[in-house]
C-alpha cells in the first residue's frame, strides 16, 4: 500500500502549475522543445533545469511544457489538451516522460499501455509537423523494486532491466529516440553502491534534485548530441557532484547514439512526401472481423519489413520481409485466429518507419 498511498498523495496535492518552464531570450530560430509528463518533471521542475542548461551554454531554446500530476502517457494520448498544445506550434523535440510500473510490467498494468499511447502520441505529434522528433525518457526503476507489493520479488535492478529492454523494443518498433535517464541512473547507483535516497527522494520513487539533475544532463545530451561536461550550471548542487553527473550523462548518451535511435529520422505518417521513398496505408476494412488488405509502396527498390505488433509492443507477426522494386503492393492479413483488440503494424525500410492502428473485431476470439 506504501506506493499506492505516495501517488494518491501526489495527485491530490497537484504539483502541476507549481513550476512553469522559463523561456531564455529568443533569437531568430531557437530550437522550440515541448516537454510532456507528470509529477517526475514537475520535481524540481525539470524542464527549467533543462532550460538553464541550454541557456548555460549559450544554446538559443524555446521551452514549453504541458505537465500534469498523477497521468500517464496513455492520459496524454487521448487528452484534447495535450493534443491542442502539440499544435500549438512546429515543435523541434518533444519529450515524453515515462513512468517506471507501466513501462516494466504492460501485461500487469493495462490500465495504461505505453507502446499504444507512444504510437498515438507519434501519430498526433507527425500530424502537426512531420520533422519533430519524439523523445521517450527511459524510466528509472523504484528504489526497492516491486517488493512493495505483495508476493513480487523484482529488485531495483530487475526492474530496471526490464524497463531497459521494453524502452528499447519501443524505440525499435516505432523509431523513436531514447534519452538513456533510467540507464544513466543504473550507472551512478550501482558506481556509489545504492546509496539510500541518493538519486530517489524519500517516497523510494521520485526524483532528488540529484536525480532531476542527472536527468535533464541526459535529454541535453540526447538533443543537442553534445557532452555537458563543463557546462557552468550546477542546479544548487555541490560542484564536484555536477561534474560527475554530466560526465555520466554524457557518456551513456554519446558512446552509443545508434542505440538510443538518436542518429535515425522518425518519416511523416500521414503523407508521401518527395523524401519520403515508401509509404503504409490504412488497413481495409478497419475494424477487422475476418480479413483485411494492407497496401503500400515504394518508390525505391529496397528491403522492406511490415511487422504486426499487439498493444504492448510485442511482435505478433511479419506479414512483409523481402526486397521489393519500386511500385504498389498490398498484403491480406487474416485476422481470424487472433485475439480482439488494437493492435499496431509497421513498415521498416532501412532505419525509417511508418505505423498505423488496426482494430481487431474478431466475434469469436476475445482477448
Amino acid at each position: 500500500m506504501k506506493r499506492l498511498t505516495i501517488l494518491i498523495a501526489i495527485i491530490v496535492i497537484g504539483l502541476n502549475n507549481n513550476c512553469d518552464a522559463t523561456n531564455s531570450e529568443l533569437s531568430q530560430e531557437p530550437l522550440n522543445i515541448l516537454f510532456i509528463g507528470s509529477s517526475y518533471f514537475n520535481t524540481d521542475c525539470l524542464p527549467k533545469l533543462f532550460n538553464n542548461l541550454a541557456d548555460s551554454s549559450n544554446k538559443e531554446v524555446y521551452i514549453d511544457q504541458y505537465v500534469i500530476s498523477g497521468l500517464y502517457l496513455y492520459d496524454h494520448a487521448h487528452s484534447i489538451i495535450a493534443e491542442a498544445k502539440i499544435n500549438e506550434k512546429d515543435w523541434d523535440y518533444v519529450v515524453l516522460q515515462g513512468v517506471g510500473s507501466v513501462t516494466a510490467y504492460p501485461e500487469y498494468y493495462t490500465a495504461h499501455p505505453v507502446f499504444s499511447a507512444l504510437a498515438t502520441l507519434q501519430n498526433k505529434i507527425s500530424s502537426n509537423c512531420k520533422t519533430t522528433k519524439l523523445v521517450f525518457c527511459l524510466p528509472w526503476a523504484f528504489e526497492d523494486g516491486m517488493t512493495w507489493m505483495a508476493g513480487w520479488t523484482d529488485l531495483y535492478y530487475d526492474m530496471q532491466i526490464k524497463m531497459y529492454n521494453n524502452s528499447l523494443q519501443y524505440s525499435n518498433n516505432l523509431g523513436l529516440i531514447i534519452a538513456p535517464v533510467g540507464w544513466a541512473w543504473y550507472q551512478v547507483l550501482e558506481e556509489k553502491n545504492y546509496p539510500l535516497h541518493y538519486l530517489h527522494s524519500r517516497d523510494w520513487n521520485h526524483p532528488s534534485i540529484k536525480g532531476s539533475f542527472l536527468m535533464a544532463c541526459v535529454i541535453y545530451s540526447t538533443i543537442f548530441q553534445e557532452s555537458s561536461i563543463d557546462i557552468p550550471y550546477f542546479g544548487g548542487l555541490q560542484n564536484e557532484e555536477t561534474d560527475y553527473f554530466q560526465e555520466i550523462a554524457s557518456n551513456i548518451v554519446l558512446n552509443d547514439l545508434n542505440l538510443w535511435n538518436i542518429t535515425n529520422t522518425i518519416i511523416d505518417l500521414t503523407e508521401l512526401s518527395v523524401n519520403n521513398s515508401f509509404y503504409l496505408y490504412q488497413n481495409y476494412p478497419n475494424p477487422v472481423y475476418s480479413e483485411a488488405q494492407i497496401n503500400y509502396e515504394t518508390k525505391k527498390a529496397g528491403f522492406l519489413e511490415i511487422s504486426l505488433y499487439d498493444n504492448f509492443g510485442n511482435k505478433y507477426a511479419n506479414l512483409v520481409n523481402e526486397y521489393k522494386l519500386p511500385g504498389n503492393y498490398s498484403v491480406r492479413f487474416d485476422g481470424s485466429s487472433i485475439p480482439s483488440g488494437i493492435y499496431y503494424y509497421s513498415l521498416r525500410k532501412d532505419s525509417e518507419y511508418i505505423t498505423r492502428k488496426m482494430i481487431l473485431a474478431n466475434s469469436t476470439l476475445r482477448s
